[in-house]
């Protein structure tokens, strides 16, 4: 797939990740939208260091997901329910505690994520039964792009080596965490102010498409 086949809510979803990522932290980005699809909220994973426009930074809570929720006055937005929070990685139990209790009865995302992922916590008591809530995982090439920057971004900053994290994803993803493991040895992505989360995607389906064919050839 071309990204611009991609949704546009997808693309800008990814491009909030890709900020996230220039300016040094986790490449994780959320959106919200009303019930007309409009965009009335964005967020940024800025746990690390301070990022444009995040209502928090420096902080463990300052997910993307959480980022994006808390620009929600309730003296504006006041009927969510018809509302979808779309983020690039499973929402871990913070993000998905405050997306249950934020009103908004939509979540989609890109990446399922084994290690923190906690959309399992969906009817698991009494109270986070009683929402109507409806979850849905995206396109799979988008799942990749996910995958593939926090890997990346795990290798940054742990110095190369693997972790809990990174293991836990390579079990799911191991063609997308070899080409992680790749570029990091190249230093691919250490220069991210010079490019665009587009180009991005489309190295990434080049990648992927020389390691199905060399693949191939090995078999054959």
């Amino acid at each position: 797939m071309i990204w611009s086949k991609i949704p546009r809510v997808w693309q800008e979803c990814f491009e909030e990740a890709w900020k996230s990522f220039q300016e040094g932290s986790r490449p994780i980005g959320a959106l919200v939208t009303d019930g007309e699809g409009n965009i009335i909220a964005r967020g940024k994973s800025a746990a690390f260091n301070k990022l444009k426009d995040s209502v928090i930074s420096n902080n463990e809570l300052a997910h993307a997901e959480i980022n994006a929720m808390l620009q929600l006055d309730n003296r504006i937005y006041t009927k969510r329910s018809a509302y979808t929070l779309y983020t690039t990685m499973e929402p871990c139990p913070l993000c998905f505690g405050a997306f249950y209790m934020s009103g908004i009865r939509n979540l989609k995302f890109a990446a399922k994520d084994k290690w923190a992922g906690s959309t399992n916590l969906k009817d698991a008591t009494p109270y986070m039964s009683l929402k109507a809530i409806k979850i849905e995982q995206t396109i799979y090439c988008l799942e990749q792009l996910s995958i593939v920057l926090n890997i990346y971004f795990e290798y940054m900053i742990h110095f190369g080596k693997d972790s809990a994290v990174t293991n836990s994803w390579k079990e799911d993803y191991p063609a997308e965490a070899k080409v992680a493991e790749k570029w990091f040895a190249e230093r691919k992505l250490d220069s991210p102010l010079h490019m665009e989360v587009s180009e991005v995607f489309g190295m990434l389906q080049d990648q992927l498409d020389r390691q199905i064919l060399g693949s191939v050839q090995v078999k054959g």
